[in-house]
């Protein structure tokens, strides 16, 4: 009798279905283009921050007398360098399609990593291979913040790595993971927690005498490379030591009670930064089986199980306490200007390496395995149809799409009534995000910038502040906060996002800005997404109009 394999557990099969379930995920980019939506809010309302200029990266990594500010005029060198991160080279030529390949790339790193972490280490072949690839879809299909890139998604695979490293296996496997990981990851968004978790684990090593040179030298590869793809803020956090916007930013603070509720509203949502959706199937599944495995499971199973609930609780209590009164005014204090509440971000992973961990346990106690496959099945399908619905759907269905929200055409027609030499003047813009403008090929007086001189945002309060004495909300927003250095108007508030509200509610403005700071910066045009009813009377005049409602935008063009 000749031995015919499962089918669904062939290499062929595998392959098949990672490339229909990747092709499902990317149809919204090569099916809609440039019209589908890609995420603005921290995104593309700030790819200025990535040196997206002029339509793709167009500045330098490193210190050079030709690199322009096209934004923060007068700030110094370092503060516009780009972060040594390997999405940059995507984007060379073209920044839509970049993220595009750029999203398959880190995103088919993760599920390779996960894949095999799950079935070398979690499932253990217990469960079929199918199961480790398609939970390892469920997880890549979250919508991740796009410029973290491995930050949050590649943490299955680094950990891969450093198991590898801890048993002396596939060492040079390893170190290349945590070289691309380092080289294509946010250190101070994610990094900065891994790596105080990686020196907990090399002390206690040392405390019990276990000697592990490669996990020693996989951690110091990690800080290395991590100081050096993020040097522009260390040289300045080290060298230069500029104060920057961050010391001067203040979040909200909690009392007790409030604090009790804040901790619990992001033990059960998601967050922006690090979505999960763990609500409706992931979180009661995993309290159910965690149960039933601390019952009827092996000790090592309950261990993990265990280990992993007490991970997140102590990045709930860890968040929590940042935003309790007493704790965060003794912290605002020391002017550090480093949020460490964003620890909250590594539970996205912690979920979802609990869930597999109870699924298996599940998986493993159960005596009827058909039905309990049937179960788990169907438990990961529907995980995967809510992290689609976020994300895949979003991209096909989400209104602006990319090509209306950057508006290429009408920028076009704007550049044949201003100053064709671009990279003499600034302009400033009003009622829309600066990045779009930058996106276009214009040199702005204002940005979204989570990094600058403090001595900027001063300045720049100058140009803006009689327009945040009308505004009791945009005057907490900018000085409380001030990553927006936005040329804010009282009546359009932040109102940034929905342009269609613009347009059909508010005709006029009255502008209330410095013209005295901003020409000593260089600013020669106002964009602004209304007419500005004052404009005589404070010296602009009115040069071009687009108001044709196929574009997104309303733009009243003025020259200073």
């Amino acid at each position: 009798m000749i031995f015919r394999p499962n089918i669904f557990e062939t290499k062929s099969f595998l392959f098949l279905l990672a490339l229909f379930l990747f092709a499902i995920y990317f149809s919204p980019y090569l099916i809609r283009g440039k019209d589908a939506y890609i995420l603005i809010h921290d995104n593309l309302n700030q790819i200025n921050m990535q040196g997206i200029f002029d339509g793709k990266f167009n500045t330098s990594f490193f210190p050079s007398s030709s690199v322009q500010h096209y934004t923060l005029p007068t700030t110094p060198m370092i503060f516009h360098l780009a972060h040594l991160k390997l999405d940059k080279l995507f984007f060379s030529f073209d920044y839509f399609w970049g993220f595009v390949f750029n999203e398959l790339f880190y995103r088919l790193l993760s599920f390779i990593g996960l894949f095999f972490l799950l079935k070398n280490f979690i499932f253990k072949k217990k469960l079929p291979d199918y199961f480790a690839l398609i939970f390892s879809f469920a997880w890549i299909s979250l919508p991740f913040w796009p410029q973290g890139n491995l930050s949050i998604s590649g943490i299955p695979l680094l950990l891969l790595g450093f198991i590898y490293i801890f048993q002396r296996r596939n060492l040079l496997l390893s170190y290349l993971i945590i070289f691309v990981y380092s080289c294509y990851s946010n250190f101070f968004f994610v990094g900065i927690y891994l790596l105080f978790a990686l020196l907990i684990l090399n002390l206690y090593l040392l405390w019990k005498g276990e000697k592990n040179i490669h996990f020693l030298l996989g951690s110091t590869l990690f800080l290395s490379l991590s100081l050096i793809t993020h040097f522009p803020i260390f040289y300045n956090l080290f060298v230069l030591k500029i104060p920057t916007n961050r010391i001067a930013q203040s979040l909200t603070e909690y009392d007790f009670i409030g604090t009790i509720k804040n901790t619990i509203y992001i033990f059960i949502n998601s967050n922006k930064l690090s979505h999960s959706f763990h609500v409706y199937i992931i979180l009661p599944t995993a309290i159910i089986f965690s149960i039933l495995i601390l019952k009827k499971g092996k000790n090592r199973e309950k261990k993990i199980i265990i280990g992993l609930w007490i991970l997140q609780f102590i990045f709930l209590f860890i968040f929590g306490i940042y935003f309790f009164a007493p704790v965060m005014k003794f912290y605002n204090r020391l002017n550090l200007g480093f949020n460490f509440s964003r620890i909250y971000v590594l539970k996205t992973s912690v979920w979802y390496l609990l869930w597999a961990f109870c699924l298996n346990g599940f998986y493993l106690i159960c005596e009827k395995k058909r039905i309990a496959k049937a179960i788990i099945l169907i438990l990961i399908i529907l995980q995967i149809g809510i992290n689609l619905s976020h994300s895949t759907v979003r991209a096909y269905n989400n209104y602006p799409g990319f090509k209306k929200f950057m508006s290429e055409s009408q920028f076009d027609e704007i550049k044949s009534h201003v100053g064709e030499n671009r990279a003499e003047y600034l302009i400033g813009c009003i009622g829309f995000f600066p990045a779009v403008a930058n996106y276009n090929g214009f040199k702005t007086v204002g940005s979204f910038s989570s990094y600058y001189p403090l001595e900027f945002k001063k300045q720049f309060y100058k140009i803006i502040e009689n327009e945040l004495r009308s505004s009791e909300m945009l005057m907490d927003y900018f000085t409380n906060r001030g990553s927006a250095l936005f040329l804010f108007d009282d009546k359009i508030g932040k109102k940034y996002y929905d342009q269609n509200y613009i347009r059909n509610n508010i005709s006029k403005i009255s502008c209330e800005l410095n013209f005295r700071i901003l020409r000593k910066y260089g600013v020669k045009y106002l964009f602004s997404t209304a007419k500005i009813s004052n404009a005589e009377d404070i010296g602009l005049t009115l040069i071009f109009v687009s108001t044709n409602p196929q574009y997104y935008y309303r733009f009243y063009v003025y020259q200073i």
